[in-house]
């Protein structure tokens, strides 16, 4: 017993020994790098030192990115002066207008503003030929001879700004005034000689149009391209859109001001002939089995069905008693068998369609306003002033038989019955009032010869 209590001494004091030796060497290692604690030892360190690595590491990165980005935004800045000084055309109205609505503009994309620059160098480079083309299958082609010269000295370059500035009226400020540009500075590019030779082919300008614009960079890849194609397809047609009548708005309103800006010149600087047409008188409509022009019911004009009926526009040229005067002189005239207008005993004078039109012309010429000539290469716009003229003579002339023609039209369809049995169904007049004119039905009735003395009767289709 008293052996293993020894050892226990022993060993108890063996281990207090041991570890007042751990303790010493401890102290020993503290004393000479006091920067040295025991795993167990909390330590508060700053926050600073610990980040301190990733922090200048950040830093530098951070800093590295902005003067990358302030390198590219003045290299950004760098290429849009030099595009911009780069960006110059010849004429000086092209620069203007480029300056004025595209180059600094906000809401002109970069894609649509490089479509309106190819535009423009066409133009610059390419518009010093006629607005109008006189080619097989053109509408233009159509015009009077007095007004197709007016136009012709008028530049493609100069119809295009024109109908762009008409076009910027007549569409509101917004996210379509680039399409609504590019619309109508391209519109007619197809009438640009070299191109038309190229691309005959392919139809008429609008068609050719369409194709050169193709070509330009950026156009196909515009997401309302479409608009801009059926727009400009339909610039001379019918269109139903709300763009594409824009368009055709703004084209008819450039021409009535190109017209009126040439009106005082003389027709001697084309190729096409210098004496006018519209100093001629108009062309004799057949008799009534052959009338070269049919307005009948349902609005058909010239062989083509027009949908819809005619609305009042303004005719400012008007001229109610000038009109009644004019055609005054035609009525029972006869020449080659063909009339324009004649009268019956029942009180009535039936004028061709085509008298009333050339009468228009006549007195809106007069009155120093050519605008309505271009009417004759638009079908719609011409039936809306003849409308219109047919109202103000119905309310403030008393001039329109009333009872032979219904309301929203301008003309009616009869049926016409010659002294041989002959009877033509397809006969279309205005019909008036004979006291309109000043002239006693027995006065009128002496004037016939030819043709006009064998119509026994005309009756209303309707």
């Amino acid at each position: 017993m008293k052996t293993i209590m020894t050892i226990l001494f022993i060993l108890a004091a063996g281990c207090l020994a041991f570890y007042a030796v751990c303790i010493y060497i401890s102290a020993m290692r503290r004393s000479r790098n006091p920067e040295i604690s025991c795993l167990k030892e909390k330590r508060e360190v700053a926050l600073e030192r610990l980040a301190g690595i990733w922090t200048h590491k950040g830093t530098a990165e951070s800093s590295a990115e902005k003067d990358e980005g302030e390198t590219r935004k003045e290299t950004e800045k760098s290429q849009d002066e030099t595009h911009e000084i780069s960006v110059a055309f010849r004429d000086p109205d092209l620069n203007a207008f480029y300056i004025e609505n595209i180059r600094d503009k906000a809401g002109f994309p970069p894609q649509a503003r490089q479509v309106v620059e190819g535009i423009l160098e066409t133009l610059d480079r390419e518009g010093d030929c006629p607005s109008v083309v006189n080619s097989h299958g053109e509408i233009e082609a159509s015009l009077e001879t007095g007004a197709y010269n007016r136009l012709a000295r008028v530049t493609l370059r100069e119809h295009a700004l024109d109908t762009a500035k008409a076009m910027l009226r007549l569409v509101d400020p917004g996210p379509m005034t680039p399409m609504a540009i590019i619309a109508a500075l391209g519109h007619d590019l197809g009438k640009i000689p070299a191109y038309r030779q190229q691309l005959y082919s392919l139809g008429d300008h609008p068609v050719i149009s369409v194709t050169i614009l193709d070509k330009i960079p950026g156009f196909s890849e515009m997401p309302n391209k479409g608009d801009v194609i059926t727009a400009i397809r339909d610039h001379h047609r019918k269109p139903i859109d709300f763009f594409s009548i824009k368009l055709k708005e703004a084209d008819q309103e450039a021409r009535k001001k190109e017209l009126a800006r040439n009106f005082s010149l003389g027709d001697t600087r084309t190729g096409r002939e210098s004496t006018s047409r519209e100093e001629e008188p108009p062309k004799r409509a057949a008799s009534a089995g052959r009338e070269t022009i049919f307005w009948d019911d349902e609005n058909k004009t010239e062989g083509r069905k027009r949908k819809g009926k005619p609305k009042e526009v303004e005719i400012p040229w008007y001229n109610g008693k000038a009109i009644l005067q004019e055609i005054a002189g035609r009525i029972n005239k006869v020449d080659e068998g063909r009339w324009e207008a004649f009268s019956m005993v029942n009180g009535y004078v039936y004028i061709q369609v085509g008298l009333l039109w050339s009468v228009a012309k006549k007195v809106a010429r007069m009155n120093g306003d050519p605008s309505v000539l271009i009417a004759d290469t638009d079908d719609e716009l011409r039936a809306n002033i003849l409308y219109s003229i047919v109202e103000r003579l119905k309310t403030e002339e008393n001039a329109i038989a009333r009872g032979l023609i219904r309301d929203g039209y301008f003309s009616a369809p009869f049926v016409v019955s010659m002294q041989d049995g002959t009877v033509h169904s397809k006969a279309s007049y205005v019909p008036f009032n004979l006291e309109a004119f000043g002239m006693l039905t027995s006065e009128l009735e002496s004037q016939k010869y030819g043709k006009v003395r064998e119509i026994v009767d005309v009756t209303p289709k309707w």
